[in-house]
């Protein structure tokens, strides 16, 4: 496959991925006016820590068997007898997890009451459920089901939050339950979309195939750990040390920050399936570092993208009560920059199934973060929890960049970082300004920096719908 056509399957992927979640992320915005109208910052602080601990607890109950099931399932896709193996021993493993998840919790609650509990557990375990059909959809490479599986989930989530917090008068513990029904509905979808059913067969569990992905899984298990502790150990250390209502501060700020990391996130999936196809190819050190460059070029533009606009907003969607939220963005969104940068240099590993690499440079990552963070939370308060983020990120990256050298040669343009950098400082310094005249020249001026960094993809677009014009004629 030349360097095109990999290009091609790469952004074809991505554009089918990035519709399902751009459509969840832009629905899932109104939620924040509703947030932030109708619950303290103290509940709803309380129920994104628990949902932080529920996305912490998945990939762990799961051993990671699910980042498993979609690589395996890559190199037998038309092997209907190895599909029916993997997705049989998959199914069979998580209906054992799940059974020693609910025993292990029901004890642990008759000792220590926990607030919510059977939310949780439901949360929980359809959360485990949905996890492992999307990785079983993106294996068999049906991404439009992912997509539209995504979009369903989204939706439904959206769609009854909104009506059990506004008409039925609950508490953010309505986050979860909504969650819970979309993950259901969504699951039942895949299920059929993707013949589980069919495929699976308890004759065709495999022990032998079991073990060799668990070998696969197991090492990624510290890197879920690691990722919470970088993502989560923020909030933690936020909730215990200057109580849930900041935390619920520092929750919006990352709700707008995370817009960039959801682009990032929808690309790293199609990502980690193309470096696995491809890994092996003569191109591919060219081709791995032209993704990195572009990854640096559309990020920060959709980054700039964010902080042009978001003053024209964030009054409008935000309870004063949170409005603090608005200080912190900006350095988070750098961070999530330099943390979609490592992921890039992440889904080399991955495609290399060199998964105890992916789990050491995270490790190390999150101790950046704890260490930063416990020096400084106290003097700095939400300042501290931003910054430690991004310079741990920072590290990361620069960490992988010089580590994975081992295995597959990037390059990166340090001129097109350079001027990344200075532009974002520059809009930021501006967002922070917020006045007419501040956004007006925020919009020209971060317009010009985001055609000088995409020049060629933007030519690149053009031509191919002039292409298409003339052909169609």
């Amino acid at each position: 496959m030349g360097k095109k056509s990999k290009q091609f399957e790469l952004v074809k992927n991505t554009i089918v991925i990035f519709f399902s979640k751009f459509c969840t992320q832009f629905i899932s915005f109104f939620l924040i006016p509703v947030y932030t109208k109708f619950l303290n910052t103290s509940d709803y602080g309380y129920i994104d820590l628990v949902q932080s601990y529920v996305a912490l607890m998945v990939p762990i109950l799961l051993l990671r068997m699910d980042s498993a099931v979609f690589r395996f399932l890559i190199d037998t896709r038309s092997d209907e007898k190895n599909k029916s193996k993997i997705i049989s021993t998959i199914i069979y493993m998580c209906f054992i997890e799940i059974s020693i998840c609910i025993t292990i919790s029901l004890i642990i609650n008759y000792f220590i009451s926990i607030k919510y509990f059977t939310y949780i557990i439901l949360n929980i375990i359809t959360m485990a459920i949905f996890t492992i059909l999307l990785q079983v959809s993106r294996g068999l490479g049906k991404n439009n089901d992912y997509a539209i599986a995504s979009i369903i989930c989204g939706l439904l989530n959206v769609l009854l939050t909104t009506v059990l917090i506004i008409f039925f008068d609950m508490d953010a513990y309505s986050i979860l339950i909504a969650s819970s029904i979309g993950n259901v509905l969504a699951s039942i979808y895949l299920a059929i979309k993707n013949n589980v059913f069919h495929l699976f067969n308890k004759d065709n569990v495999d022990k032998d195939k079991l073990k060799e992905m668990l070998k696969y899984s197991l090492p990624m298990i510290p890197d879920g750990l690691s990722w919470w502790m970088v993502n989560v150990s923020d909030r933690t250390i936020i909730s215990f040390i200057i109580g849930d209502s900041m935390n619920g501060v520092y929750a919006i700020s990352s709700k707008f920050a995370n817009i960039m990391q959801s682009f990032s996130g929808v690309f790293n999936i199609t990502w980690q399936e193309s470096a696995s196809v491809h890994i092996n190819e003569d191109d591919r050190d060219t081709f791995f570092s032209q993704v990195l460059d572009n990854s640096l070029r559309i990020f920060s533009s959709i980054s700039i993208i964010i902080l042009i606009f978001l003053p024209l907003v964030f009054n409008a969607m935000v309870g004063e009560k949170y409005r603090v939220a608005y200080f912190y963005i900006p350095v988070l969104l750098l961070g999530n920059i330099f943390n979609a940068l490592s992921n890039v240099l992440g889904g080399a590993y991955i495609a290399k199934k060199i998964t105890k690499k992916v789990a050491k440079t995270t490790m190390l990552c999150a101790l950046v973060n704890i260490i930063i963070n416990i020096i400084f939370i106290n003097k700095f308060g939400l300042w501290a929890a931003s910054i430690s983020t991004l310079i741990a990120y920072v590290f990361l990256f620069i960490y992988r960049f010089i580590d994975i050298k081992k295995f597959v040669i990037f390059k990166i343009n340090f001129r097109t970082l350079l001027i990344a950098l200075i532009s974002l400082l520059i809009v930021s310094i501006l967002y922070y300004v917020r006045t007419l005249y501040s956004i007006l020249i925020n919009l020209l001026f971060g317009l010009i920096v985001i055609v000088l960094l995409n020049k060629n993809n933007i030519k690149s677009v053009l031509f191919f719908l002039k292409s298409k014009i003339v052909k169609e004629r």
